[in-house]
């Protein structure tokens, strides 16, 4: 059995030979740049420069010896433009902070300040930042439509503003051709599944071009100014997610979408505002990508949702990311009990938070190995680090997660002798799922 035919297989919900494993796939099942250099260090790499097609997350295209050693199923398809705005096609040498050497887009120039931080400009204005420790990537300092109050100024700034912020929601005749060459291309040379790295996001979107707090004050105060600018984001986005499929829809497995709606406590907003405001994009970018291709819905969030999955499933969500299994009310069994049989957990496979930078390679291994057990039966299931593997992660927790999750992932699961529907109780007892390092330093 191949990668793309392992994934398919979690999909459909069917045991394939084992568990399979993404490292890479996206821009939030991947692994940060300074721990990236620190791996390839610790394996004795010395030849190779990956690109980086995030240079706003600071991530890498997961080099072939690399993806190998961590037995990774998956490829990634980038977009044309990431944020920033600048064009993937031509790269140039740089060395990161932590001394290693990459390939960044040519475009690529970012400033740095009397601190030592990152920032990027555009036509005069600074809009983001990012540490310059390297250990993840920008921040948005600025947000155009901040001051808007009128439905006009919504259409003006989207009829003419092309950056950064439209980067991802716009598809050009360049990125046509280009993608259709790269997706070809990533087809005919690899067995792995593509994942087009789309992101689609609908509430992020509205929060950066809007503002954090005042997209949230115009949906209370101002809702028909907000539901105004929902839907002519989400017409953008599909408008360009048709063309886009047009281009590429044979070629992919997986489409991956992310939009944070959750927190570390619950959702980033009631159910019945989510419902009136975010979810008709959501559910219209979805089924954009069933109408248009054979393709899975990947949808990414971080936080607390259990109380909006129902909804994301009957709107069309296929695969469910990060799977966030130490924020509030995200217990692992609950999640597999409950919608196990709806949506492929594709992510939650090690927590990112303590473990996999605080713990033993052997903590790291049994972090996995009950996840393992708890997620992978009857299939559903893709092994991926909860969000992306952040830079003070050790190398070898690294290989740990990855090799645990290759052993532990064969089918049938074994992964130890316990039943997991008693290892699931004993998870309950000790607050494993939102302590897990505590837990296990306690010998739970």
């Amino acid at each position: 059995m191949n990668s793309r035919e392992r994934i398919w297989a979690a999909i459909r919900h069917e045991e394939a030979d084992r568990v399979p494993i993404d490292v890479g796939g996206t821009g939030v099942t991947n692994i940060n740049l300074v721990a990236y250099g620190n791996l390839k260090r610790h394996l004795g790499l010395t030849e190779g420069r990956a690109r980086i097609f995030h240079t706003w997350i600071q991530v890498p295209e997961i080099e072939a010896v690399i993806a190998e050693r961590l037995h990774s199923d998956t490829v990634t398809l980038p977009r044309y433009r990431m944020c920033l705005g600048i064009p993937n096609t031509e790269f140039k040498p740089w060395t990161f902070v932590e001394g290693t050497e990459f390939l960044v887009p040519v475009d690529f120039n970012p400033t740095r300040n009397e601190f030592g931080d990152f920032e990027w400009f555009e036509q005069g204005l600074k809009l983001a930042e990012a540490p310059g420790e390297g250990t993840h990537g920008f921040s948005l300092r600025y947000h155009p439509l901040r001051e808007a109050t009128t439905t006009q100024e919504i259409d003006q700034w989207f009829d003419t503003y092309d950056g950064n912020f439209t980067a991802r929601i716009h598809v050009s005749d360049e990125e046509l051709v280009w993608a259709r060459k790269f997706a070809q291309q990533l087809r005919e040379t690899t067995d792995k599944a593509i994942v087009a790295d789309y992101f689609g996001t609908v509430l992020e979107n509205a929060q950066g071009i809007v503002g954090w707090d005042t997209i949230y004050m115009h949906m209370l105060a101002e809702p028909a100014l907000a539901k105004y600018f929902f839907e002519r984001l989400v017409h953008e986005i599909v408008t360009g997610l048709k063309r886009y499929l047009e281009a590429v829809g044979e070629y992919i497995d997986v489409v991956m979408l992310a939009d944070d709606i959750g927190h570390q406590r619950g959702p980033m907003m009631k159910l019945d505002v989510y419902r009136e405001f975010v979810l008709p994009g959501h559910k219209a970018i979805f089924q954009t990508i069933h109408d248009n291709s054979n393709a899975a819905v990947f949808f990414h969030t971080d936080g607390s949702v259990m109380p909006l999955l129902p909804d994301l499933i009957d709107a069309g969500m296929d695969c469910f990311n990060s799977v966030q299994t130490d924020a509030a009310d995200m217990n692992g069994m609950d999640l597999k009990r409950r919608f196990g049989k709806n949506i492929t957990f594709w992510g939650g496979g090690v927590d990112t938070h303590r473990i996999l930078p605080f713990g033993t390679p052997e903590q790291v291994r049994e972090d996995v190995r009950r996840r393992m057990k708890i997620f992978g039966p009857g299939g559903g299931y893709v092994f991926a680090s909860i969000h992306n593997i952040l830079g003070d992660v050790p190398p070898e927790n690294i290989l740990a997660a990855c090799g645990a999750a290759y052993e532990f992932g064969v089918y049938p699961i074994q992964a130890g002798p316990e039943e997991p529907a008693v290892l699931a109780e004993h998870l309950a007892e000790v607050d494993y799922w939102t302590k897990p390092l505590e837990a296990l330093k306690a010998g739970n």
